[in-house]
């Protein structure tokens, strides 16, 4: 089994979503009828979506603050919509990183666990989305007064278009949602296979010099060997710091719009769920608390991962057995440690690296963002 299997369920919501397809239909005629499904889903599901947002947000923004936070609560598929263009654009060069990972070589037991392991989160991730989805869209039954999803436009329930909107808001809702989440599951998934074969290129650094002359004919060979070895390491090494720069390069962006909007929107959701009296709202704000946080855990702590294990390699080279090795295989290895003294690390928007620090720090900016708006709310 490939090791992207892994992604199976983000690749199926991506689909739905009108984001991604499979490169089976490439260069065939079922490629026109995707094509059209595909713009059919920008137009009424994305773009439809952000219409009825922003609409919503400009008609209640400086009127009713609740009825703002609500508004401005939506704005986190606005990253959706660039996530998704990131996507579509970049769709080659992301089948490219999914290639490689398929096509390594050495299928260490690291690289299964870790798909494994994808693939669990996949489904807890998604599965989390969807649930908040379907929670929001039963927010409407818990007021006075029946409304939709997205509050707008204004519709009475006995309206005979009430129906049709919110099946149509509901449907939207839990798509964006969910293939929101897929696209985040899928960069994070792959930076988490950078960082797992940067925990592979160790072990095979720490291998070399160890073999004896029961498992060669003579020194001559064993050097030779030890010296092979040691340049693939190095055009591992290399081939790993392409790909994070791939990442880097295709999701940089993304994840920096990301970042952006997450502090405001915690913010916010920290403060429905603390003035909230509605029950239903309340576990619902806080689902989507979850996604967000789960959101940005996702790319700090796949990004963490890069940056932890890249300052390894340098250390693992030099734990080698590099003295029973010859005088080219030792420069070799010199090579690779001045290399891996310098920190690989994911960048969003050339300004910030992913990773445990910038996360906290995210979430120190949100509390102060509450502290402000609860304030405001009081006065």
């Amino acid at each position: 089994m490939q090791l992207t299997h892994c992604f199976k369920v983000s690749y199926f919501w991506l689909i739905l979503g009108g984001v991604w397809y499979p490169r089976s239909l490439d260069n065939t005629r079922m490629i026109y009828a995707v094509n059209i499904y595909r713009v059919f889903a920008t137009i009424f599901i994305n773009v439809g979506m952000l219409a009825i947002q922003f609409i919503y947000f400009f008609t209640v923004v400086g009127k009713d603050l609740d009825k703002t936070v609500d508004a401005t609560a939506l704005f986190t598929f606005v990253g959706y919509l660039y996530k998704a263009l990131t996507v579509i654009k970049n769709r080659q060069r992301i089948n490219k990183l999914l290639d490689i990972v398929d096509n390594e070589t050495d299928k260490d037991d690291l690289l299964r666990n870790m798909a494994a392991n994808i693939n669990f989160i996949s489904y807890f991730y998604n599965g989390w989305a969807c649930l908040t989805a379907i929670m929001w869209n039963l927010i409407p039954f818990t007021k006075a007064t029946l409304t939709l999803p997205f509050y707008y436009p204004d519709l009475p329930p006995s309206s005979p278009w009430f129906v049709r909107w919110y099946i149509y808001q509901a449907t939207i809702l839990i798509i964006n949602g969910v293939a929101q989440t897929s696209a985040d599951h899928l960069f994070g998934g792959l930076m988490a296979f950078a960082a797992t074969q940067l925990k592979l290129l160790q072990h095979k650094l720490e291998a070399i010099g160890t073999k004896t002359d029961s498992t060669v004919e003579n020194d001559a060979q064993r050097e030779q060997e030890d010296y092979e070895e040691t340049v693939s390491c190095v055009e591992y090494h290399l081939k790993i710091i392409w790909f994070v720069n791939e990442l880097t390069d295709i999701f940089g962006g993304a994840a920096f719009g990301q970042f952006l909007l997450a502090a405001p929107l915690i913010c916010l959701s920290m403060f429905i769920i603390m003035t909230s009296s509605d029950a239903t709202e309340i576990v619902t704000r806080i689902l989507y608390f979850g996604c967000l946080s789960g959101q940005l855990f996702i790319y700090c702590f796949c990004g963490n991962l890069i940056k932890t294990q890249s300052d390894l390699v340098a250390t693992a080279a030099y734990n080698s057995h590099w003295t029973s090795t010859s005088v080219r295989t030792q420069k070799a290895l010199h090579l690779l440690v001045v290399r891996g003294q310098k920190t690989i690390s994911v960048v969003a928007g050339n300004l910030f690296e992913l990773s445990l620090v910038t996360f906290g720090a995210l979430l120190k900016s949100s509390y102060s963002f509450f502290a402000v708006l609860s304030k405001q709310r009081d006065e």
